[in-house]
């Protein structure tokens, strides 16, 4: 026997097992062939709540907690005390919505609106709702996002594009010695595969043992040369495309209008979301007694 720490779902599956009401029973789960993912043989999995539809039920077969009667109303009064209410729609107006981690305990945090949707809330409350015990901390979003827009506006400004694109400078310098790098690989599988062939080739037929040493160093060539293409081409992949002078002029001269841009009333919740994921991998935010101090 093992004793975890009781949670929510732990609880909630012991409630809602009927062996909790002495019950053997079989097939409450179903695999549902339609609902199946490709690569995933246990996938399409259908849970079954309703009794009725169970392939068997053996009431009293087993010590019981509760009496059948009270099982069946316990379903029904979490049943009734599900949530039905959909969440606030993704697009609001937080900034950090699904980026914002808890300093405290790690976890995401949830974002929460007001009546109107325009006050949002950030808050951290896994340890309450899953163990009963604190939640970790609230913050409103109004601060943080101020925050961490101006910290964007900083890294989107002239002076941080100008290194930016320095830094392209220099991995273009790193790509073309690379290049020549890979160059010089090629060339000499090259003349490996070249050698191995007229090697094969200027052997006496009929030293047959000879011969087929030699074909099996150039089919060994060969095959090295196509490793080292493969290889190339898929360096050749992943590498960024080059930025054309216009190209770096037009981004110089977008930064000098962000911080306009990203004050306009033009500009959408929507528009500031989509350039904060694209810059932000995670913000971790924690509450001091009653300074927010987001990091």
């Amino acid at each position: 026997m093992c004793w975890n720490r009781p949670s929510t779902a732990t609880l909630s599956d012991m409630l809602r097992h009927p062996g909790y009401a002495g019950a053997y029973v079989f097939g409450r789960r179903r695999y549902d062939g339609r609902l199946r993912l490709p690569g995933k043989p246990h996938s399409g999995r259908r849970f079954v709540r309703d009794p009725q539809k169970w392939m068997v039920l053996h009431q009293n077969a087993l010590p019981a907690y509760i009496d059948w009667q009270s099982y069946e109303r316990n379903q029904e009064l979490m049943a009734a005390n599900r949530s039905r209410y959909p969440g606030v729609p993704r697009g609001g107006a937080a900034l950090l919505g699904g980026l914002i981690s808890c300093g405290i305990c790690g976890r995401k945090m949830v974002t929460g609106y007001n009546d109107d949707g325009r006050e949002a809330r950030y808050s951290c409350s896994y340890e309450a709702t899953t163990y009963g015990g604190a939640r970790c901390q609230s913050i409103s979003a109004r601060p943080v996002d101020a925050c961490v827009s101006a910290q964007i506006l900083v890294a989107l400004s002239p002076s941080a594009i100008d290194v930016s694109l320095q830094v392209a400078v220099d991995i273009e310098l790193e790509r073309k010695q690379l290049h020549e790098s890979w160059n010089q690989r090629l060339e000499r599988a090259d003349y490996e595969t070249k050698l191995a062939r007229r090697r094969y080739e200027a052997v006496d037929p009929d030293n047959r043992l000879v011969a087929r040493t030699l074909e099996r160093d150039w089919d060994a060539a060969l095959a090295t040369q196509q490793a080292l293409a493969d290889d190339h081409d898929r360096a050749l992949s992943r590498q960024p495309e080059r930025l054309t002078e216009q190209e770096r002029e037009a981004i110089r001269q977008l930064a000098e209008d962000v911080p306009s841009l990203w004050n306009a009333e033009s500009t959408t919740s929507h528009d500031r979301q989509t350039i904060a994921r694209m810059m932000l991998d995670r913000v971790v935010v924690q509450v001091f007694e009653k300074l927010n101090v987001p990091r």
